[in-house]
């Protein structure tokens, strides 16, 4: 005869705490998802009480199930895991518009470096002009203040602008951002795209040399079979 042998599940639980989202924010850059919660509620939409000082500010949100975090929610216009908010004399002004959707630095002849570019974005948050600030002793350009700038145009924007020619093995550093005007053609006022990162390279001023004339030549042309 074969024994049967039963064993109790005693005390196997799990504690669940309440379920709700997770309010972060702050005015250093995007928040961090160590940062602590400064507040909570149950439901969406809702409406913090905390008031805001005059500076630019990032907001996150992220659901709690009781157990597991869902980490940021996508918020942003374009799935950014924050909302800015910037604040001046105490009234939200507009969002700042997007930066490029992509960019690169190219190398052309002469030393000069050509820097391209694609945006796209829709709505009132839309850029009016390309931002370019470059280097070329080596330094960081600064955000929010260009050395060029150029007019965008409508829908899908593309730059391609070439700047000055450098002795070869300048290295030039360069930032593209976009900016809007919130003012007049009389009294701008920019609002820049995020800082982006900066892109390096070297000028080449030197380049392969140009093929010798056909009739210097040494050689012959291939003949037809």
């Amino acid at each position: 005869m074969r024994g049967r042998y039963y064993h109790d599940a005693r005390g196997l639980y799990r504690v669940f705490n309440a379920a709700g989202y997770r309010f972060y924010r702050s005015n250093s850059g995007p928040p961090a998802e160590s940062d602590t919660p400064f507040a909570t509620n149950a439901t969406l939409p809702h409406e913090p009480t905390d008031t805001y000082a005059d500076g630019t500010w990032y907001l996150s949100v992220s659901y709690f199930n009781g157990v597991l975090d869902s980490g940021f929610l996508p918020l942003g216009p374009h799935g950014e895991t924050y909302l800015r908010l910037d604040i001046a004399a105490g009234a939200a002004s507009g969002s700042p518009p997007m930066g490029p959707n992509d960019w690169r630095l190219e190398a052309q002849a002469a030393g000069v470096v050509r820097v391209l570019g694609v945006y796209f974005e829709s709505g009132d948050d839309r850029a009016d002009e390309w931002a370019i600030a470059y280097t070329t002793n080596g330094s960081t350009p600064p955000a929010d203040t260009p050395d060029v700038t150029q007019t965008m145009a409508g829908g899908l924007a593309v730059l391609a602008y070439d700047l000055p020619g450098q002795s070869h093995g300048t290295t030039v550093k360069v930032r593209l951002q976009t900016r809007r005007n919130d003012g007049t053609a009389e009294a701008p006022d920019w609002v820049y795209s995020a800082a982006s990162t900066v892109l390096t390279l070297s000028a080449d001023a030197t380049g392969p040399s140009a093929p010798p004339s056909a009739a210097d030549w040494p050689g012959q042309l291939p003949e037809e079979v």
